[in-house]
């Protein structure tokens, strides 16, 4: 009895995976289609910005852990987008051998910019959704992420 009922949520939760793989696939078009090309930032770029936008200033190696990959990464894109003039850094006060990294002016508008986009594309795409509805999946799509996030916190994965 116990097996059936694991297999059964087996399922359903194989559902939850095939519905986020669909609704990244989509939005993945979305961006090589239409938003990208005119934006003139990357995927990872605009990544590293919008965690300045949500965070504020903050170091390299905060941004690197936010966003799960290695600080060395996020060296190199901070390199280049302070000199597109997107962010900009200064030293640490608590220790000047690392840098505060802040989003500029610049970096704003065109993430603004680029997001502005994406909420225009959605719209189009879901234009007989509510905005109950819309807020409703959002916070289930939030829900699933955190609860997916907190879950693999901890986790290590082999090199």
């Amino acid at each position: 009895m116990q097996l059936a009922q694991d297999v059964e949520r087996d399922v359903a939760a194989q559902d939850v995976i095939e519905g986020v793989s669909s609704l990244v696939r989509a939005v993945r078009c979305i961006e090589h289609r239409q938003l990208w090309p005119d934006a003139g930032l990357r995927r990872a770029d605009a990544s590293v910005l919008k965690v300045l936008a949500k965070g504020g200033e903050q170091r390299g190696g905060e941004i690197a852990g936010k966003l799960g990959v290695d600080a060395s990464v996020v060296s190199r894109q901070l390199t280049a987008l302070e000199s597109d003039g997107l962010v900009s850094r200064r030293p640490d006060p608590a220790d000047a051998r690392v840098s505060l990294v802040q989003l500029t002016d610049a970096g704003r508008a065109r993430l603004e910019a680029l997001y502005a986009g994406y909420a225009r594309q959605l719209r189009a795409s879901l234009a007989d959704w509510g905005d109950d509805e819309m807020a409703a999946a959002a916070a289930v799509l939030r829900r699933v992420a955190s609860a997916v996030g907190q879950a693999t916190a901890g986790a290590k994965y082999p090199n």
